[in-house]
Order: C-alpha cells, then sequence, then structure tokens
C-alpha cells in the first residue's frame, strides 16, 4: 500500500514535470499568457500533490503513534511481570529454608532413634508403667510425638510441591515477558520502516511544491538517499531475520552422557527419602563463597526423585534421576530451552530461571564447582553478566585452561531475537559456577 502511494506520488511529479516544466519570460505576450498559464496549472497540480502528500505523512504519524502507545504498555506489563518474578523468588528461598530446617529435625531425630533403641525404649516405658492410668498417658504422649512427625512429614511434601509449582509458574511468566520482547522487537523495527517512509513522503511533498531548480535539484537528491536509506533498513531487516532463521534451523544434537564409575547407595523402601550432603565453592546468590548445603529429595508424583547417586573418576557427585526429556517445561527459544533439549534428562525439568540452576541443581544433589569439563557441565552466569537480567545457562563444549577460556553452545538474544549459536567465553565469565551432569 505504501508503494502505491509513494509511487503515485512520484507519478504526479513526473507529470508536473512533463505538463508545465519552467521556463524563461517570453517578451511575446502570447507566449507570456502561455507561461502564465502553465505556472497556473503548475501551482494547482502542486496543490493537489501537496494534499495526497500531507494527507500520507498523517496516516504515517497515526501508525507510529499507534505503535509507540503499544511499546509503552507492553513495557508497564513486563515491568510489573518482574516485580511479581521476584516476589516469587522469595518465597521459594522460603520455603526451601523451611524445608533444610525440617530435614535437619527429622534426621536429628532418626540418629536419635537408631542410637537410643526408641522403638526398645517406647515398650520398656509402657511395660514399666506403674499403673493403667500412667500406661495411658505414656502411650498418648507417643502418639502425639508420632503424629507431630507425620505433620511435619507431611508439611515437608506440600513445601516441596510448592517449590516446583511457584518455580513453574515464574517461569511461565517469563514465557509472558520474552513473547513481550519479541513483539517489542518487532514493533520496533516496524517503527524503523515506518519513520523511513514518512522521510521520503515528506520529501516527495516538498518536491512537488518546489519550483526553484536548485532546491529541486538538492531535495531529489534527498529523497534519493532517503530511499536508499529506507531499502539499506529493509534489506538489514530481512538479512537479520534469515540469520536467526538459519542458526535456529540447525539442529540440537544431544551431548552424550559420559562413562562414570558409580557407586550406588539405595533410598530406604519404608520412608522413599533420600538424603544427600555435598559441598559446593558456588552460592547462587552470592557467587565466589563456599557454600556447604544438605538436600533431601523425597518421592512424590511431581519432584524428581534420585533413585542412586554416584561419584565419577574425577570425584563429581551425579545423582540418577527421573527427569523427562521434554525441554517443553522451558520457554522456547531460551536459554533454559536450550540447553534442556541438549542434556534431556541430565538436567531437570523445573530448575527456574538460568540464575536459579545452580541452587536447584545443589538442592536435588549434584556437583556445582568452578571446574568446567567438556560434554559434562552447564556453566551458569549471574544476572546482567551474559544473556541479561534472569541469569543465563550454556553447555560446555570445550575448555582451554591455560588461556582462561572455553566454548559455550548457548541461545541468545543479542537484540534481534534469540538464536542458537556457540561463543568463546572467559571461564571466569560463569560466576555462579558450573554444574556437573
Amino acid at each position: 500500500m505504501k508503494k502505491n502511494i509513494l509511487s503515485a506520488i512520484l507519478m504526479s511529479t513526473v507529470i508536473l514535470s512533463a505538463v508545465a516544466p519552467i521556463s524563461g519570460v517570453n517578451a511575446d505576450t502570447n507566449s507570456t499568457n502561455s507561461d502564465i498559464a502553465k505556472q497556473d496549472a503548475t501551482i494547482s497540480s502542486a496543490q493537489s500533490a501537496q494534499a495526497q502528500a500531507q494527507t500520507q505523512v498523517d496516516s504515517i504519524q497515526a501508525k507510529i503513534g499507534s505503535i509507540q502507545a503499544k511499546q509503552a504498555d507492553l513495557k508497564n506489563k513486563m515491568e510489573k511481570l518482574k516485580v511479581e518474578g521476584k516476589k516469587l523468588n522469595t518465597q521459594v528461598s522460603t520455603l526451601r529454608q523451611n524445608i533444610n530446617e525440617r530435614n535437619s529435625s527429622l534426621q536429628a531425630q532418626a540418629r536419635s532413634a537408631q542410637v537410643n533403641s526408641s522403638t526398645t525404649g517406647y515398650l520398656d516405658a509402657v511395660v514399666n508403667s506403674k499403673s493403667l492410668s500412667d500406661a495411658i498417658q505414656k502411650v498418648t504422649a507417643m502418639a502425639t510425638v508420632t503424629s507431630a512427625n507425620k505433620n511435619m512429614l507431611d508439611q515437608q511434601q506440600k513445601d516441596i510441591k510448592s517449590v516446583q509449582d511457584k518455580l513453574a509458574e515464574n517461569q511461565k511468566n517469563d514465557g509472558i515477558m520474552v513473547a513481550a520482547q519479541n513483539d517489542l522487537t518487532k514493533q520496533t523495527k516496524d517503527l524503523a520502516g515506518q519513520e523511513a517512509q514518512l522521510k521520503v513522503a515528506q520529501l516527495n511533498y516538498q518536491l512537488t511544491i518546489t519550483t526553484a531548480q536548485d532546491k529541486k535539484q538538492e531535495l531529489q537528491a534527498q529523497k534519493a538517499a532517503a530511499e536508499k536509506a529506507a531499502t539499506e533498513q529493509a534489506n538489514k531487516t530481512k538479512a537479520a531475520a534469515e540469520a536467526v532463521a538459519k542458526a535456529n534451523a540447525a539442529p540440537i544434537i544431544q551431548m552424550p552422557k559420559t562413562t562414570e564409575s558409580s557407586s550406588v547407595s539405595t533410598a530406604s523402601a519404608e520412608d522413599m527419602t533420600v538424603s544427600s550432603s555435598s559441598t559446593t565453592n558456588v552460592n547462587p546468590t552470592t557467587p565466589s563463597k563456599n557454600v556447604s548445603s544438605t538436600n533431601t529429595v523425597t518421592n512424590t508424583k511431581s519432584t524428581p526423585t534420585p533413585s542412586s547417586s554416584s561419584n565419577n573418576s574425577s570425584g563429581y557427585t551425579i545423582p540418577s534421576t527421573h527427569y523427562g526429556t521434554n525441554p517443553g517445561t522451558y520457554v522456547a527459544p531460551t536459554c533454559t530451552f536450550y540447553v534442556k533439549s541438549v542434556m534431556g534428562s541430565r538436567v531437570g525439568d523445573y530448575w527456574g530461571n538460568g540464575e536459579d540452576w545452580a541452587a536447584s541443581a545443589s538442592a536435588d544433589g549434584f556437583t556445582v564447582d568452578n571446574n568446567p569439563v567438556a560434554g559434562s557441565t552447564v556453566a551458569v552466569f549471574g544476572p546482567n553478566v551474559r544473556g541479561g537480567s534472569y541469569g543465563h545457562v550454556a553447555v560446555v563444549e570445550s575448555v582451554n585452561k591455560a588461556a582462561g577460556t572455553m566454548v559455550i553452545g548457548e541461545a541468545i538474544d543479542l537484540g534481534n531475537g534469540y538464536f542458537n549459536t556457540t561463543s568463546t567465553v572467559k571461564i571466569s565469565d560463569a560466576n555462579y559456577g558450573f554444574i556437573h551432569v
């Protein structure tokens, strides 16, 4: 439609030039009158062309105003979703703290029961009661303790389920934000094209109403430059879209799991609870500090359950898990979706944003440290280090420790939308550490 309008204005300019060229004043009266009549025709045609050009200018300005209003609305939505995401992260941290505290309490009770032979003690207490009333009171007290422990276990399962639900909700909100960001990027490109077309229309307007040959020549040069800029802008936008499409068309290759020397410890079939202790030198909220963590995973429907754990030849703890292979638990085509696509069941289904992965993996029993290993580690970057304010994750493909660099496979947005690529970065850039999977 824009091209048709521009073509019409250009055609009117050509017609005006053909019908009424500017000529010198002739001494002959008849010739002068003829030239005046031609100038009158030129002025009338120019006024008509001016109105047509102004109509096009008004139309393009209205479209620009509409796009700018949509941009403002999208930015407001993104800010609100970001605030909600921070609230959910705070709730997740509180739930994890409650889980760890209950773990400590339950483990302490279990150790006490093993050391003091509590089952025999309970029977002796009842048998040695002084009276029936005394025995009833002791049985009631023991039942109260048992009920409290059961309630604690029930709450433990509810909190673990709540953690995963909140992380899933956070990831859903992230999907909304990614869609909004992509939409904003597209609208910005459309706005650039509209602005270029507006400049062409305005120059056409000035060119049509101008009668001075020197000004006309100058405006024609400006119009040609504006059309060239508009064409270059359109070519850049098309090339960027084609580059993203080509990058995303490349197949994602599954990384083979490295051979491990494993020592298996099976979870108790009675309580279906596995406790594991691991020490890492990465803190997801404060990088580069040593953190010792004790993590418990309960066998519930919504929680991946380690059935066994193994230590490979380098001493890394890599639990055997029941994670799924579908990357659809993460938002496509973000970095978390990419890593899940590459690693499959070797990484969790609900580990949150990029900045959350180190904490989530550590909580599930994986070793997280500062030692990258090609093909079997996930690099974790903190907010605004690489990939934006939500952190970033990538697959380590090769490592050059002498140079302090590594090659990573990733999905990243550099301003024209997410695309899959490989990049060489500093090892130290992964300031939230490396997950061994």
